[in-house]
């Protein structure tokens, strides 16, 4: 596994308010000359960028000032993308958390903070990645021998930066732009949504003869059917991001995946376990985000999806989830209700609680618990940590390939025909033997429609960190036409304000960076 091999070598640091690393880390021409291994290390610390919060142990930060608990990337993405929608609530009060649970966050939040940080962080030692393994560079240490492999390593970076700056395309819009030749010390220049869209694109269509083909790269690591799933994204979200529908690109590049060779596993549930790397179903994942209870420790990513979702009356939660748990989340009734008997991924603890969300900051049976994610393998085996877990988070799919490319033949035209049999795939999976007789129907082409996508993809993504923008796609996240308990602080849901649709720019980031504009509705 890359990121749990790697040294920690870009171990920068940044200051509580600044985003630029004081120092040029300590990433050096030396380094390379001494070991031409250190190449493949630096590009394991960018990986392990989103899977841990800093580079020793569970407590360590690479930024100065940012907890390593809310801090960690993975976690703040989630966190955002989550708890702001109808499929999952924390009950936590910690400062940040009930903001975001009831649609009311501001530009002081901490975790929209860190996920700000966390973004501009990985943009910045991505690009010193790229500034420091140019083919000039490598000649003048006499690596020129390098060169070629050297050259899928940064196309990995750009990949993984590209996934940063969507990320940032779609939580802030613009974004305060990073690239490898921007100098350290320099405060990065504003980009508008429009450019970073452009940017990425260009990015992402570039690196892709350089990264290797679909399933020949080493597990964890990006590859060409990588850059076509983010580039499937990216089109997909076109018309709420630009303004211009790009559903026919994304219908090509889900194609480039759907004709890779990839297979839908045959258990939903393995795909969501401790062995989820090399079980049954692991022939799905496009990328992953490797995760190691003994190697890669962190108070983020999967283990705190799986901490948090573990409640202390689940009984038997040590064995059934493999981790203690923090007994914190739980599902928000309008997702449970979703699901209709005989749907095998509809993995909820109701025993003596309410589906009801009769109040928030809650430590009482309130909320379906949800069991998804477990510390546990597909042969019953606990992972290798009761704390910090061997699931790998699920970042790309092919079942989202299929759900992405109905969608976009539906919306560009398409013959939505070509998806049916596809769709029909994942149900037939989910569904209970039919002896049960709770068995799902399969749709037919009259059945597949923008509504029934939408509910579909919450069927089957929940909780995998999508939610929010799918919402947003579908014009659902903050109107009136579909409303959840405690949207708009309000017990049965009210409309929120268009303008939450994006992110604020932290408040303390617009102090330090005078080029930063603040997004409408939060000046």
């Amino acid at each position: 596994m890359l990121a749990a091999s790697a040294a920690l070598a870009l171990n920068s640091c940044m200051s509580d308010l600044d985003v630029i690393p004081k120092d040029p880390s300590i990433i050096t021409d030396q380094i390379f000359k001494d070991n031409p291994g250190a190449y493949k290390q630096n590009l394991g610390k960018l990986y392990a960028g989103l899977a841990v919060s800093g580079p020793t142990d569970a407590g360590s930060s690479d930024i100065q000032g940012l907890d390593a608990g809310y801090g960690q990337y993975m976690r703040a993405y989630w966190v955002m993308q989550q708890i702001t929608t109808d499929e999952a609530l924390i009950h936590w009060g910690d400062a940040g958390i009930p903001e975001l649970v009831t649609g009311t966050w501001n530009a002081s939040n901490q975790f929209i903070r860190a996920m700000y940080l966390r973004i501009a962080y990985q943009s910045r030692v991505t690009s010193e990645f790229l500034n420091i393994t140019t083919d000039a560079k490598m000649n003048d240490r006499g690596q020129g021998n390098m060169i070629s492999e050297v050259k899928t390593y940064r196309a990995e970076a750009r990949f993984l930066r590209a996934l940063s700056y969507t990320h940032a395309i779609d939580l802030f819009g613009g974004f305060g732009f990073i690239d490898e030749n921007t100098d350290l010390g320099i405060m990065p220049e504003m980009k508008s949504r429009a450019d970073l869209f452009n940017y990425v694109e260009n990015e992402l269509l570039a690196i892709v003869p350089d990264l290797k083909d679909p399933r020949t790269n080493e597990y964890g690591r990006a590859d060409k059917a990588a850059a076509y799933m983010l580039l499937a994204k990216l089109y997909l979200n076109a018309q709420v991001w630009i303004g211009t529908d790009r559903s026919s690109d994304c219908v090509k590049m889900c194609e480039n995946i759907i004709n890779a060779g990839y297979s839908i596993g045959a258990n939903y549930n393995y795909l969501f376990l401790a062995d989820n790397d090399k079980n049954s179903s692991a022939s799905e994942f496009i990328l992953t985000i490797p995760q190691d209870g003994l190697h890669l420790q962190a108070y983020g990513c999967m283990s705190f999806v799986i901490q948090a979702q573990t409640l202390s009356d689940y009984e038997g939660a040590g064995l059934v989830m493999g981790v203690g748990g923090w007994n914190g989340a739980s599902t928000r009734p309008e997702l449970y209700n979703k699901f209709t008997q005989g749907d095998l991924r509809a993995m909820f603890f109701s025993d003596g609680h309410s589906l009801d969300l009769t109040q928030l900051n809650s430590d009482t049976k309130i909320g379906y618990g949800v069991t998804k994610f477990r510390n546990v393998t597909s042969e019953g085996v606990k992972g290798s940590h009761n704390d910090f877990v061997d699931t790998d988070y699920p970042l790309f799919r092919l079942a989202d390939v299929y759900l992405m490319y109905a969608e976009a033949l539906i919306r560009s035209n398409g013959n939505k025909a070509l998806a049916v049999p596809l769709i029909n795939q994942l149900r037939n999976r989910a569904s209970m033997p039919s002896t049960t007789g709770f068995s799902l129907p399969e749709i037919t082409l009259s059945d597949l429609t923008l509504d029934f996508i939408l509910d579909e993809r919450a069927r089957e993504l929940y909780w995998e960190g999508w939610r929010r923008q799918d919402l947003i796609r579908f014009n659902k996240f903050t109107s009136d036409d579909y409303k959840w308990q405690w949207k708009g602080n309000i017990h049965d849901g009210s409309a929120i304000a268009s303008f939450r649709k994006l992110f604020p720019v932290p408040e303390d980031q617009l102090q330090m960076n005078k080029h930063l504009e603040q997004n409408e509705g939060y000046k």
